[in-house]
């Protein structure tokens, strides 16, 4: 029998491994469900994605080591025409240095727009939350995650307050359903017995 040494021994499992991933058959790749919107597919234009959608994306971004404009253009290209050219403005004149409020005022210019208001509060949210990380260099994530909290307070305050003014509009035409039938079921029929006896 023939003793392997170190390097020998080295050479021979090199070749083995080799030999093994030459014969293996190549991964087969999952099928993509994402579009790619590099692709030039259209998205729906009345379609806005959430406040906390977007601040979850960009969070997610920061978390993988994206600057504060590759972010934006990145999470923009993921939503709507409408947010994903404001986005894509924001991060252009964010890297030429144009300083943060300026580069922030496609904000306002959504506002007057009446089917993107709700884009320009979410555009303002993330321009306060992310200001500081900006100009001081400070931790983006938590302040981020604190802004998703309050959009989700908020929203949950307004389901909320929407849910309770149903209930009382719901409440008369409920009433005028269920007085006739009390009336037949119990009010008549007891006054029919005294009647009758």
């Amino acid at each position: 029998m023939i003793a392997l040494t170190g390097p020998v021994w080295m050479e021979v499992a090199a070749c083995c491994s080799a030999a093994a991933v030459w014969w293996l058959p190549a991964p087969r790749t999952p099928p993509v469900r994402l579009q790619d919107v590099r692709a030039g597919v259209p998205h729906g234009d009345d379609w806005e994605p959430s406040g906390t959608l977007v601040i979850a994306l960009v969070i997610a971004a920061l978390e993988q080591g994206a600057s504060i404009p590759t972010a934006l253009r990145t999470v923009g290209a993921c939503c709507g025409p409408a947010c994903a050219s404001a986005l894509a403005d924001v991060a252009d004149a964010l890297e030429q240095g144009v300083p943060w409020s300026d580069a922030w005022s496609v904000a306002g210019a959504l506002a007057d727009e009446p089917n993107t208001r709700g884009l320009a509060s979410v555009l303002h949210t993330l321009a306060d939350a992310l200001r500081s990380p900006w100009q001081d260099g400070s931790a983006a994530v938590p302040r981020l995650r604190a802004a998703a909290e309050q959009l989700d307070s908020l929203e949950r305050m307004r389901i909320e307050r929407a849910a309770s003014a149903l209930s009382v509009r719901l409440l008369l035409p409920m009433g005028l359903c269920f007085l006739p039938a009390f009336l037949c079921i119990a009010v008549v029929p007891t006054i029919m017995s005294f009647v009758q006896g």
